[in-house]
């Protein structure tokens, strides 16, 4: 094969990465390794006759090159809307066998939105690693209306075209487009996996611990959809896809668990937003005598505050001991039912963290801020008992497989007000009861006693729920890791 298309691309490639960073940003275009390529190509691509394949974004054409070495050049189609991309896919094709007509191939890889370019066509692969970007940004993908009205306001263009390209392909075809880790747990990709559900099963799955595409941290993923051999997996569940990439364990609940109802039948689970946020920020003061405790995200531990033995920042200020004066906050009257309806006895749940990071707030004394989630019992009898849920492994392991993705980093487990209410209890009322007294005295120990207990709710929460010394282990080794980035970062100031 003549190496003139190849350097092309090279050349080009090297030019987006050396002098239109900010571009090739905007675009979200990330080109794809190798090794990558011909993963997906060995899993796509059909053995038959007069197979054909397509590349919706297409770029400078790595897989339509590789898969043209497969199945030949007239087997591949692709599009994009960089047109010095298109120029240079067409003559990389050209390059692979000359004997094809130029005219032939510009009417394969086309200068085209991928989204619309190919309607009513269908092929037996859909490969590629379409741009990642936003919905918010969604014009300079050149997206269409219609293929972003049943999704998400924010789903990712990525999986748009994941969505899209179940449709063109043929009965029996395989979807494998590269997808970034969101797309796993996203609350706006969930139409996405629906769709998925419906049309298709995964037939196999690539993952990575760690960045592969040079100039982004975005960890990808994808997905091999083989469309018409469902049924597909657990629209919700796909996390746990990824989760021996990352280490976390199973967590199968014990049998009789699914019947024993969710944290949200035992309390209400609330966030706040921008208003609690900015309406709080002119009645915040550090040390404020009599103040009342404003415990934010990086203050919380798994049963333990640390709310004026760590600084914090809070609207962009560093505080000591972050106080609300309530008194000037209940005169101004904007906050003051909320700040009321927060002061009751109450679970505070920090964003996210290496495991779900859980503190009683016995007497009602704290406000949360934003991104807290408040879990207020209706019951105060189940406040102990609800500490136990959030810190026994099982849910830990089961909550991070569920929502990875999710979190800024891949260790960490990010739950939501509603991912809380969703989180199961155990069936074993006996071991339960057990880990909600040990929970409560490890809260209310000391520094060198605290971490003996935790380990020892742990374990009896394990045993509730069924699951083994694996999931148990993992939990320990996380709990110990955070404890001990807290006790070194005492002082600190976290966001």
């Amino acid at each position: 094969m003549a190496r003139g298309g190849e350097g092309v691309a090279d050349a080009y490639e090297q030019h987006l990465a050396d002098h239109e960073r900010d571009r090739r940003r905007a675009q979200g275009s990330f080109y794809t390794p190798p090794a990558l390529v011909d993963w997906i190509l060995d899993r796509a691509l059909p053995a038959t006759p007069g197979a054909t394949v397509l590349d919706p974004a297409c770029g400078t054409g790595h897989f339509l090159v590789a898969a043209a070495r497969r199945l030949g050049v007239r087997a591949v189609h692709g599009s994009d809307l960089d047109p010095e991309a298109v120029r240079i896919a067409r003559e990389r094709l050209q390059a692979l066998d000359p004997g094809v007509a130029a005219d032939e191939i510009e009417r394969q890889v086309v200068l085209a939105d991928g989204l619309t370019a190919w309607e009513g066509r269908t092929f037996d692969a859909v490969v590629g690693n379409p741009p990642f970007l936003g919905q918010l940004r969604r014009r300079s993908a050149g997206q269409n209306e219609e293929h972003r009205r049943a999704l998400g306001a924010y789903t990712d263009t990525s999986a748009v075209f994941l969505h899209r390209a179940l449709d063109l392909v043929a009965p029996g075809g395989v979807v494998a487009l590269v997808q970034p880790l969101s797309v796993l747990a996203a609350r706006d990709a969930g139409p996405v996996r629906r769709a998925v559900a419906e049309r298709g099963t995964l037939t196999d799955f690539w993952c990575s611990d760690r960045p592969v595409f040079e100039g982004t941290p975005v960890l990808t993923c994808v997905p091999v959809v083989r469309v018409g051999a469902g049924p597909g997996p657990d629209p919700d569940a796909w996390g746990r896809l990824a989760a021996p990439t990352f280490g976390i364990p199973v967590a199968p609940l014990a049998a009789g668990a699914a019947g024993a109802g969710t944290v949200g039948d035992l309390a209400d689970c609330t966030a706040d937003f921008r208003d609690q946020f900015y309406g709080l920020a002119p009645f915040v003061r550090d040390r404020l005598p009599g103040g009342t405790p404003l415990v934010t995200t990086g203050l919380i531990d798994p049963a333990e505050s640390r709310w004026g033995r760590t600084a914090t920042r809070f609207a962009r200020v560093r505080y000591d001991e972050p106080s609300v004066d309530l008194a000037a906050l209940r005169a101004d009257g904007a906050l003051a039912r909320w700040a009321d309806a927060r002061l009751v006895p109450k679970l505070l749940v920090a964003g996210q963290g290496r495991v779900i990071e859980a503190v009683a707030d016995e007497h009602g004394a704290w406000l949360p801020s934003v991104p807290v989630v408040s879990v207020v019992p209706r019951d105060r009898a189940d406040l102990w008992r609800l500490l136990a849920v959030l810190l026994a492994p099982p849910v830990v392991a089961h909550a991070a497989t569920r929502y990875l993705g999710a979190g800024l980093t891949p260790g960490s487990v990010k739950v939501s007000a509603r991912q809380v209410a969703a989180l199961p209890l155990p069936a074993d009322a006996g071991a339960w009861a057990e880990g909600a007294d040990l929970a409560r005295q490890a809260q209310h120990a000391g520094e060198d006693e605290r971490p003996g207990l935790l380990v020892a709710t742990g374990r009896v929460m394990t045993a509730a729920y069924g699951a083994g010394d694996d999931v148990l282990d993992w939990w320990a080794g996380r709990v110990r890791r955070r404890t001990d980035d807290s006790a070194a970062g005492a002082g600190s100031a976290p966001a």
